[in-house]
């Protein structure tokens, strides 16, 4: 099961806790009843972890123990443990169907709140002719931003750690007709199971900001780039919108959320994944930041060449 990273930051010497009121409390009350999933989320780490005191040392501790490595992990993989459900799931999400059902909610979205979608899409496809690796699948929407901007030439496969998640990547590649040249691949971002210097471009669509170890994934996106190969990103400008929640829960502030997650070799804004970009050969040459009015919510599209 995937949890999400600043849980699994915290819960890190004793993550199997979490996890098992994670899937107890998703099974009771998703997708019908958000509101109490996250009341009750609140109320076990307010039991758990009590004060904003134990919630800094729970980071302090992940910053001299924590590494990359996925619990509860397939050990060939390093990936989730797929589950009969899971599969159950994957042909569904596979299909041409499927494809289309994403792509209406995905128009949806970039004419609302995903404004950056057509300019991340064709920043992916700057060239013809190009091999392009996309980290982060999830439900699809940086998938669909790539292949509705796909040029003839292209070939993308989009790698996930959730096998599911894989599904809609080539659900979306059936769709729009191009499952001869792209494919969904369960696979984890700190040990790519590629040869070194092979993809023109590495992309990722909030991948960076929704897990752990930054500094690791990035060493992995320098090694599989090719010389002046391109690495577009799409992050939240502010990372405390992220978990806004659960450090107003402990009283954390936003300089000190950035702080923490820095320490913590997570995403912390702007200059912490520039400067983590140089330390693995990656300049940033380009990037924009998305005017959202009063929303705390902007996102910020990075261009890295190495």
């Amino acid at each position: 099961m995937v949890v999400n990273e600043l849980a699994e930051v915290l819960f890190w010497s004793n993550i199997q806790e979490y996890i098992e009121f994670e899937k107890a409390n998703v099974a009771k009350y998703l997708p019908n009843n958000e509101n109490e999933y996250f009341r009750q989320r609140n109320n076990f780490l307010q039991d758990r972890i009590k004060t904003k005191e134990n919630f800094i040392d729970l980071i302090e501790y992940y910053s001299i123990n924590g590494k990359a490595d996925w619990h509860g992990r397939n050990d060939v993989q390093n990936c989730t443990t797929i589950l009969h459900s899971d599969i159950v799931n994957a042909f569904k999400y596979g299909t041409y169907k499927h494809g289309e059902e994403l792509l209406q909610g995905h128009k949806n979205a970039s004419n609302t709140w995903a404004v950056h979608l057509d300019d991340y899409g064709k920043a992916i496809n700057n060239h013809d002719n190009i091999d392009i690796l996309e980290l982060t699948i999830g439900a699809g929407l940086g998938t669909y931003a790539a292949l509705n901007s796909i040029l003839p030439g292209n070939r993308m496969i989009s790698v996930d750690i959730d096998f599911v998640c894989v599904r809609n990547a080539d659900g979306l590649a059936k769709y729009f007709e191009v499952d001869d040249r792209v494919c969904g691949l369960n696979a984890n971002f700190w040990s790519l199971p590629f040869a070194d210097s092979i993809f023109d471009t590495v992309c990722t669509h909030y991948g960076l900001d929704e897990s752990r170890e930054v500094p690791k994934t990035l060493n992995e996106v320098s090694r599989v780039l090719k010389d002046d190969g391109r690495f577009i990103v799409i992050a939240r400008g502010n990372p405390y919108i992220r978990h806004k929640n659960i450090w107003e829960l402990f009283n954390i502030t936003e300089q000190e959320c950035s702080i923490l997650l820095r320490k913590a070799s997570m995403y912390s804004g702007f200059d912490g994944l520039v400067e983590f970009a140089n330390e693995n050969r990656m300049k940033l040459v380009e990037h924009k930041i998305y005017d959202m009015g009063k929303s705390m919510h902007y996102p910020i599209m990075y261009v890295f060449q190495k």
